[in-house]
């Protein structure tokens, strides 16, 4: 979180979402700094977006669910009201949450956890800061 320097690690969850590991790893293979947003719609959510695939992602481990330190990979077309574009985020859960929009139910398929209480408070500190004082940045980046 660039505003504070706090970093969390998440742990991708290779066996359950082989695919969308594996394309966000590509996808962040250089650090990849985006605009970070607090989820309106969706509650503890924060939200940024990433780069496109290298090809169409299947739902695998997908939930509309998530809970506290649960990372969802979003990937779904907008309505025709804004021209039918491809839609590529995660959304980083700092509590228990639900992925529904004024379009319906959004399943995001659950490929990372950010796990331990110490972490799940950095990410209330962080969503306290977009909160008050709105858009934040993020980079994403390996852990070396």
């Amino acid at each position: 979180f660039e505003a504070s320097g706090a970093a969390v690690v998440a742990d991708l969850l290779e066996d359950a979402a082989p695919i969308t590991c594996e394309n966000f790893w590509a996808g962040i293979a250089e650090p990849v700094t985006q605009d970070l947003h607090h989820g309106g719609e969706t509650g503890p959510e924060m939200w940024c977006f990433v780069p496109p695939p290298s090809e169409e992602l299947p739902y695998e481990n997908s939930t509309v669910f998530p809970e506290h330190g649960d990372i969802l990979y979003y990937h779904y077309r907008q309505p025709p009201t804004r021209d039918g574009v491809m839609v590529y985020d995660i959304g980083i859960y700092w509590d228990r949450g639900q992925s529904k929009l004024r379009q319906g139910w959004i399943p995001g398929n659950l490929f990372a956890q950010i796990r331990g209480r110490e972490q799940w408070q950095v990410l209330r500190q962080e969503a306290g800061r977009l909160l008050t004082e709105g858009t934040g940045t993020v980079t994403l980046r390996r852990r070396t």
